[in-house]
């Protein structure tokens, strides 16, 4: 007798999902080269690199590479790899340096990339090794509103292009005042990398949260004034127009109010989902960033970032700090609550006990409507060139919302 667990659910099949496209190792090879390949991707804040020669190095699409401020202010980023013999070129997380040196056979390169020596070179001359043409390999750099992107295919549209309207509800709070990082950590979460970005953007989950409960009238209510807005792409976000302020004090929350950033208004909230796996969350006076680097099928390396205005007085620095912390900081409530869910989804998907996933409620763009991730997985099949509800079927299913 067949598992009732492996038959698809009677339902469109936009509105469910395999769960074996969160499992599989090979559809995580695939994303790397199909989608992690041929999009932007958030690498790091402009305030990280507010320096000439501060670097830091990261992965993008299991790449390695180095992003860093050049002699003329420009920010860079270049493939972490020797043009000599492919080692890494540099080991370090961040830092500042004036060149970069090879450890393994001292090739240095300058900031802009190209290599300015190479140890014992009348070992090339004969060869007449042309330093000009083995600089670092350059990767395409675009910033937007303090945020730094890059893209290794050079033939995507560039990134406000790509971001599009999207933008909207971050340019006040993010590109009105100079922004900094003010908080950073990070952990490798044991669950696919696709399963943390769909908890951050689907809102049925706030029902986890005795906090969301209790300060978020929304969570249980049957309408709301914060709605999810669909933009082109697979971006998603869900604010108000109007009024629809976190109600702290009933969660016996204080001092959390003040600093508040441009464009908001006292206690709001936005959050903004850009394909594939950021997360741009604003409560009122702070920010919050995630940005993902898938490791493999089943491990994901999760960077938060916590943004607050630069030159902010001692006060209002640890308001802000206070406001971060207290939901997502390492002890905060609401993270820890997170991670324990997607782990437990990821366990019980390995499994292959039940087959399915269900995106099915549909509530005219309220925030419990699983719009948005309909919306994501439509772009997902769209680059895969696989329908997410029958992966494994011959020809992708064309699918619409």
């Amino acid at each position: 007798m067949q598992n009732p667990g492996h038959l698809p659910p009677a339902l469109p099949p936009t509105h469910y999902l395999d769960n074996r496209i969160f499992t599989d190792p090979s559809i995580f090879r695939e994303e790397q080269e199909r989608l992690f390949s041929k999009v932007w991707q958030f690498v790091c804040h402009e305030s990280e690199l507010p320096n000439s020669g501060d670097f830091r190095t990261t992965q993008v699409a299991g790449k390695p590479l180095i992003v860093v401020r050049d002699e003329s202010g420009s920010i860079r980023a270049f493939f972490n790899v020797c043009r000599h013999r492919a080692a890494e070129v540099v080991r370090s997380e961040s830092g500042n340096a004036r060149s970069f040196t090879c450890f393994y056979h001292h090739w240095n390169y300058g900031l802009d990339g190209s290599l300015r020596a190479v140890s014992k070179p009348e070992g090339y001359e004969r060869a007449c090794l042309d330093k000009a043409a083995l600089g670092l390999v350059p990767v395409r750099t675009e910033s937007v509103l303090g945020l730094v992107f890059t893209c290794l295919d050079p033939q995507a549209p560039a990134l406000r292009e790509y971001l599009g309207e999207i933008l909207r509800p971050l340019q006040d709070p993010l590109g009105s005042v100079p922004m900094q990082v003010i908080h950073f950590h990070k952990a490798v979460v044991k669950t696919n990398w696709k399963l943390w970005q769909d908890n951050n953007s689907e809102r049925y989950h706030s029902m986890l949260h005795a906090i969301n409960r209790a300060t978020q009238p929304w969570v249980l209510g049957k309408t709301s004034p914060m709605k999810l807005r669909l933009f082109p792409n697979g971006h998603s976000g869900y604010w108000s127009e109007g009024e629809a302020a976190v109600a702290y004090e009933r969660g016996g929350y204080t001092n959390v109010t003040g600093g508040t950033l441009p464009g908001m208004r006292d206690n709001e909230m936005r959050v903004v989902n850009l394909f594939p796996d950021l997360m741009v969350n604003i409560r009122s006076n702070v920010v919050r960033i995630d940005r993902m680097i898938p490791i493999d099928e089943q491990h994901t390396m999760v960077e938060w970032r916590g943004l607050g205005v630069a030159g902010d007085d001692a006060e209002t620095r640890e308001l802000r700090l206070r406001h971060h912390n207290m939901f997502w900081g390492p002890a905060g409530r609401n993270l820890p609550e997170d991670l324990i869910a997607v782990e437990s989804q990821y366990r019980a998907m390995r499994a292959d006990a039940v087959r399915y996933s269900i995106l099915a409620r549909e509530e005219d763009l309220n925030p419990t409507d699983d719009a948005n991730l309909r919306a994501y997985y439509q772009e997902w099949n769209r680059l895969m060139g696989r329908s997410a509800s029958a992966p494994f079927e011959a020809h992708a299913q064309e699918v619409t919302l």
